[in-house]
């Protein structure tokens, strides 16, 4: 009898432990940010993957790839079977948009039906964030006729902090752009 009731006050303060308030929330040390001067110092370019999600009156998902390097920014997204669907090329201060399946490049107000924030971003907005570097979210300059929201979540990789995920809440939140990002290899 009296091992049932040590293993009932066990499994209590077990209860009570796991029912407590959950602490994810983080202190983020934006010294410790990982910034893209630092990066290119020690590597050439980096590759990687991630999905562009959007939530509301448009509901999508993307997986995309990318590649970057010091002079230039590359994203191509694929549709819901895979193939290649649409291309964002990032030169210095030119951005290409391109239909991979048709082959042919598309406008800027065309892209914008797909991702409809890419008017407003500039071509180094894309070259940190495929880096990783969150310090062009205190740069940027969205202007939209609707009322944005933009927040973030930073990832920890060996001391450092590189940007995971960006969201684009549109119209109230009527409308959700989330671009997430799941693996960079730095080569």
């Amino acid at each position: 009898m009296k091992i049932s009731n040590k293993i009932f006050l066990i499994a209590s303060l077990c209860t009570i432990f796991s029912c407590s308030a959950n602490n994810d929330f983080q202190i983020v040390d934006s010294q410790k940010n990982v910034q893209i001067e630092d990066l290119e110092k020690n590597f050439q370019r980096v590759i990687g993957s991630g999905t562009l999600n959007g939530l509301g009156k448009s509901n999508f998902t993307s997986s995309f790839i990318f590649e970057s390097d010091n002079k230039s920014s590359m994203i191509v997204f694929k549709d819901f079977l895979g193939r290649r669907n649409y291309m964002i090329e990032a030169n210095d201060e030119e951005i290409r948009y391109l239909n991979v399946r048709k082959k042919i490049e598309i406008s800027e107000n065309e892209f914008n039906n797909f991702f409809p924030l890419s008017s407003s971003i500039d071509s180094s907005f894309y070259k940190y964030i495929l880096w990783g570097d969150p310090k062009i979210l205190n740069q940027m300059n969205i202007t939209l006729e609707n009322a944005y929201i933009v927040s973030t979540k930073l990832i920890s990789i060996d001391g450092s902090n590189y940007l995971n995920e960006i969201v684009f809440s549109l119209n109230n939140e009527k409308q959700t752009y989330s671009m997430k990002f799941n693996k960079r290899n730095f080569k």
